[in-house]
C-alpha cells in the first residue's frame, strides 16, 4: 500500500509539470510551423525567428503571473515582509486588554490601577482565508 501511494504521488507530480511543459512545447511547435520548419531544412533553418516567437509567448505567460502576484501583494501586504505571512492582524489597530491605567506616586512607591476589559473582540481574521482579495 505504501508503494502504491508513493507511486501515485510521483505520477501526479510528474503529470502536473508535464502539462506545463507540454503546453510550452505545443507553442514552440506552432512557432516552428509558422516559419515553415521541417527536418529537411534543419541545416538552413533560421531558428532565431522561431525562438523569438516562443520567447514572446513565455514573456506573456510570465507577465500574467507577475500581474497575479502584484494583485495578491496589493491585497495582502503582509507577504512583502519576512515573518509576517501568518500575522492576521497586519495593518489593523491593536486591541489592548485594558480600558485604562492610572498611577500615583505615594510615600512608599507607586500605586498603579489597571482596569481590564470584560471581553476582547476576536477580529483580525483568525479563522479567515489567507488571501484577502475577495473580502472587499
Amino acid at each position: 500500500m505504501k508503494i502504491l501511494s508513493i507511486s501515485v504521488a510521483i505520477v501526479m507530480a510528474l503529470t502536473s509539470s508535464v502539462w506545463a511543459q507540454s503546453h510550452s512545447n505545443e507553442v514552440m511547435k506552432l512557432c516552428l510551423a509558422k516559419y515553415n520548419y521541417s527536418v529537411d531544412n534543419f541545416d538552413s533553418f533560421d531558428f532565431t525567428k522561431a525562438a523569438k516567437c516562443h520567447q514572446e509567448y513565455r514573456i506573456s505567460v510570465q507577465n500574467a503571473e507577475y500581474l497575479e502576484l502584484k494583485d495578491f501583494l496589493k491585497h495582502n501586504p503582509r507577504y512583502r515582509y519576512p515573518g509576517q505571512s501568518n500575522n492576521r492582524c497586519w495593518g489593523k489597530p491593536r486591541v489592548q486588554p485594558f480600558e485604562s491605567v492610572s498611577g500615583t506616586a505615594g510615600t512608599w512607591g507607586y500605586d498603579i490601577t489597571v482596569k481590564y476589559k470584560d471581553t476582547i473582540p476576536a477580529g483580525c481574521y483568525e479563522n479567515g482565508s489567507w488571501d484577502n482579495r475577495h473580502e472587499n
